[in-house]
């Protein structure tokens, strides 16, 4: 992605956002956990591979929020989504070609302060900056409302709503775009 950087996190000291590196997985697998068990994020995740969500599909670029040393979140930029989604993406005649922030997650011993919010500027700002419409969609279950609460606060803009069925669920995902500057 773009330039790390650097922003206070509540009492606990420096937050940092770099690109992601295999090294950082085993944590991050960790930290996929707590988020499913607390959220049920992701909603979707065949054979419980926690690895496969994180890497698959490969991502443009890929970054870790890291606080004192410790990975705390994690955000990816991403060629494609759901069929659906990139549908009504294009249908919304923007000249830019589509980015999909994805894998959005912060550990939830971490959260309120201020990391969601940094790993979706710093997504945003990387995806602008290489002339990309930054485009993310969301799960619409209850467990997901914090979250599109932030989309929304950051000015993100609701396009649609899309339905589909993946495996044996039914999804309804809500999709946005990023806030111009």
């Amino acid at each position: 992605m773009v330039h790390s950087r650097h922003r206070s996190v509540g009492q606990t000291g420096r937050l940092k956002i770099r690109a992601r590196h295999a090294a950082d997985l085993e944590q991050l697998e960790d930290v996929a956990r707590r988020v499913q068990s607390v959220d049920r994020y992701p909603i979707y995740l065949p054979d419980g591979d926690f690895r496969r969500f994180l890497t698959q599909p490969a991502s443009i670029a890929a970054s870790v929020a890291v606080d004192e040393g410790r990975v705390v979140g994690h955000v990816a930029l991403n060629p494609s989504t759901s069929e659906p989604v990139m549908q009504v993406v294009r249908s919304q005649g923007d000249d830019r070609s589509a980015i999909y922030i994805a894998r959005l997650l912060v550990d939830p011993g971490a959260r309120r302060t201020g990391i969601g919010r940094a790993l979706l500027q710093h997504a945003r700002q990387a995806a602008l900056s290489n002339g990309f419409l930054p485009v993310l969609d969301v799960v619409d279950i209850p467990t997901a409302a914090p979250a599109i609460a932030l989309y929304r606060a950051e000015g993100w803009r609701e396009i649609a709503r899309v339905s589909f069925d993946l495996a044996d669920m039914h999804l309804e995902e809500i999709v946005f775009t990023a806030p111009a500057d």
